[in-house]
C-alpha cells in the first residue's frame, strides 16, 4: 500500500505507469467506467468523528485482478481534472488500499483528522469546509494522482438541530446541541443579532450537550440563520419563516371594522387583503415583513368566511371570520336563515405523549356543551360562547405509538386521528457497578436517566448468567421501574451468591408511548464471598484475649510453687 508522507513519489510513479500504458497500447476505451460518484455521511462532524463513505462507478475488480482506491481529506478545493501533489498539496490520506468490488463500488469509513501533513504543505484542521477526494491505483502499490470523485465535508464544533425548522414569527423553537465542549457558555444569534434564551440552558453540560428555546423574532418570509456561538466557533442552522395573519376580532356583524396584523411577509412589499375573495384593503410591509391595516366586513349573510393576505412575492396566509348577524334582519313572518354550518378543527394531529392539542369549533348553538374523548376516554370539555365558538385543549395521555381516535361531539360526533410518535428512546448509560467489579451484597445498580419527548420514561432491568441473555440464563428481571436504579432485595440475594462465575446486567428505557429503546451495552460483575460480620470477629477476639490472660496467671502461680488447678480449657 502507499506509505503516508511520500507524496512526491505519487506523481513520479503515475508518469511511469502512463508511459507503460502507452507502450502496451492501452486504449482509452478500456478505462471507461460508469459515472463516478462518492457520498459521505454525515456531511458534517468534528475532528475524531468516524465518517461513512460510499462510492460507485470506479474501476471494477475482476476474478483475475483486484482494483483499489485511496481517500484523501483536504482543505483545498479541486475537481476531477486536478491531481494530488499538483493542484492539491495540503492533504491527509485517510484511506488507502480500499478494495473496489466487481461493480466498481466501495463502502468504507475514515476518521476526520486533526492535522493535514501528508502533502507538501501542512496545517491544522479547523472549523470550515473540507473536501474528500478518491483516486485509483494503477497497480496495487502504484497510486494514480488524478482525482476521480469529490465530496464536501463540513468540520464543526458540535451538532445542532431545531424543532420545528419552519413556522410563523413568534414560533417557540427548541434548539438541541450535542458534541460541544463541556461546561461552556454560548450565545444564540438570529440573522447576526443575539436573541434571548426564553427557557432552557445557557451553557453546555458535562457531556457537551444543551437544550434551549428561543422565540422567532419579526422577520421576512423565507430562510433565516440561527447560529450557536461558542469560544471554539459557530454552528449554523436554517429556519424558514412562513407568513401569518391574526385578526383583532374573529367574528362580528357586517360593516364592522376589523384590524388585521401580518408577519413574515416580504420586505417593503404591498399586501392585498381579501374577504371571501373580495378585496377589502391593501397595506405595505415594513423592513421586517410586518404590517397592520383595518378593513370593513362586507355586507354578507351570517356564516364563516375565509380571509386571505397575499403580497407581491406570492407569500400567502389565511384566517377565518364569522359574520354573526345578517346585514338585514328579515321580517318576523319570514323564517330566519339557517344557522351557519358547524366546523371543528384539531391541531396538531401528530406528536408525543404529553403534547398539548387544541380543538376549536364554530357554528354551534350558544351554551352547547362539547365533549372531547381520546380513544373513548374523556379528556376535555368546553361550552360554546354566545357567538357559537368553543376552544378546548388537552394533553395527549400515555398511549401506545400509532394512530388514536379523537372524538368531538355535542350529541353528534366529529372524529379526528392523532398519531403518537414512534421514535425509540436512547439507550441508558450504565454507571454502577463498574465493568468487571466485584461487589458485596446487597448489590445496587444505577444508570443514567433517559429523557424522551413522550414521558413518563420507565426502565426494564435484567441480570443473567450468560451475556447473550437467553431466556434460560436470566435470573432476575424487573419491568416498569420508575427510577434509573435498582437495589437487590434480601429475597433476591441467594440468587447472586450461588456461583463464582460472573453475572451480566443491562437496562433499557420505555417511553410513555410504549416505544422500547435499545438495551444498554452489557456489563459484567461478580459477587464477593461474604465474610464474618464485624461483631462476630470482635467476640472471638475478646474471648481469645481472656483465655490467654487466665493461662498467664496459672503459669505465674505455678512458678512460685503454689499448687493451683489447671486453667480451664
Amino acid at each position: 500500500m502507499v506509505i503516508k508522507g511520500v507524496s512526491s513519489r505519487i506523481f513520479r510513479l503515475s508518469i511511469v505507469v502512463l508511459v507503460l500504458a502507452l507502450l502496451l497500447g492501452t486504449a482509452p476505451a478500456a478505462l471507461a467506467q460508469d459515472e463516478r460518484s462518492v457520498e459521505v455521511w454525515p456531511e458534517r462532524g468534528k475532528v475524531g468523528d468516524t465518517i461513512d463513505i460510499v462510492g460507485q462507478g470506479f474501476n471494477k475488480s475482476t476474478a483475475d485482478t483486484d482494483k483499489y482506491a485511496a481517500i484523501f481529506f483536504s482543505s483545498q478545493r479541486a475537481t476531477t481534472v486536478d491531481d494530488i501533489d499538483q493542484e492539491v498539496t495540503t492533504y491527509e490520506m485517510v484511506g488507502e488500499g480500499i478494495w473496489l468490488d466487481y461493480k466498481g463500488e466501495f463502502d468504507a469509513t475514515f476518521i476526520v483528522p486533526a492535522r493535514l501533513d501528508d502533502g507538501e504543505d501542512e496545517e491544522e484542521v479547523t472549523v470550515g469546509t473540507y473536501y474528500v477526494y478518491v483516486c485509483h491505483y494503477y497497480l496495487p502499490n502504484v497510486l494514480a494522482p488524478r482525482i476521480r470523485a469529490v465530496a464536501e465535508f463540513t468540520v464543526s464544533v458540535g451538532d445542532v438541530t431545531i424543532d420545528p425548522d419552519s413556522g410563523p414569527v413568534a414560533t417557540l423553537v427548541e434548539i438541541t446541541g450535542t458534541g460541544f465542549s463541556a461546561d461552556t457558555g454560548f450565545t444564540i444569534d438570529y440573522d447576526d443579532s443575539e436573541v434571548d434564551v426564553e427557557r432552557g440552558d445557557y451553557e453546555t453540560d458535562d457531556q457537551g450537550d444543551f437544550i434551549s428555546h428561543i422565540r422567532i423574532p419579526e422577520s421576512t418570509a423565507g430562510v433565516h440563520t440561527i447560529a450557536v456561538n461558542v469560544p471554539d466557533g459557530t454552528v449554523e442552522i436554517e429556519f424558514s419563516v412562513e407568513p401569518d395573519i391574526a385578526l383583532e376580532d374573529t367574528s362580528g356583524e357586517a360593516s364592522t371594522t376589523v384590524m388585521v396584523r401580518g408577519t413574515g411577509f416580504g420586505r417593503r412589499t404591498e399586501v392585498a387583503i381579501y374577504f371571501d375573495d373580495q378585496g377589502v384593503a391593501t397595506a405595505t410591509t415594513d423592513v421586517r415583513g410586518s404590517f397592520s391595516v383595518p378593513f370593513t366586513v362586507p355586507d354578507l349573510a351570517a356564516g364563516m368566511y375565509g380571509i386571505a393576505a397575499e403580497d407581491e412575492d406570492d407569500n400567502l396566509s389565511t384566517a377565518k371570520f364569522t359574520v354573526v348577524v345578517p346585514p338585514s334582519q328579515p321580517p318576523p313572518t319570514i323564517t330566519p336563515p339557517a344557522p351557519a354550518p358547524t366546523t371543528v378543527s384539531m391541531s396538531p394531529s401528530t406528536g408525543s405523549v404529553g403534547e398539548q392539542v387544541a380543538v376549536s369549533g364554530a357554528g354551534f348553538a350558544a351554551g352547547t356543551s362539547v365533549t372531547v374523548t381520546y380513544d373513548g376516554t374523556e379528556v376535555a370539555t368546553a361550552v360554546a360562547d354566545t357567538n357559537g365558538f368553543f376552544t378546548a385543549t388537552f394533553n395527549v395521555p400515555a398511549s401506545k405509538f400509532g394512530v388514536h381516535t379523537v372524538s368531538v361531539g355535542d350529541g353528534t360526533s366529529e372524529e379526528f386521528t392523532f398519531t403518537v410518535e414512534s421514535d425509540r428512546p436512547s439507550a441508558p448509560r450504565l454507571t454502577l457497578p463498574g465493568a468487571g467489579e466485584a461487589v458485596k451484597m446487597p448489590v445496587s445498580f444505577n444508570w443514567d436517566d433517559v429523557a424522551d419527548d413522550s414521558p413518563p420514561v420507565t426502565y426494564d432491568f435484567q441480570i443473567a448468567i450468560s451475556n447473550d441473555f437467553s431466556a434460560t440464563s436470566i435470573i432476575l428481571e424487573k419491568k416498569g421501574l420508575t427510577a434509573s436504579e435498582y437495589r437487590a432485595t434480601a429475597a433476591e440475594a441467594p440468587q447472586l451468591v450461588a456461583r463464582e462465575a460472573p453475572y451480566y446486567w443491562r437496562a433499557r428505557a420505555i417511553d410513555g408511548a410504549s416505544n422500547a429503546g435499545e438495551w444498554a451495552a452489557t456489563r459484567q460483575f461478580s459477587v464477593a464471598s461474604p465474610g464474618l460480620p464485624e461483631w462476630v470477629i470482635y467476640i472471638i477476639a475478646g474471648a481469645s484475649g481472656a483465655l490467654l490472660g487466665l493461662i498467664g496467671v496459672w503459669l505465674l502461680l505455678r512458678s512460685k510453687g503454689k499448687k493451683v488447678s489447671a486453667p480451664p480449657e
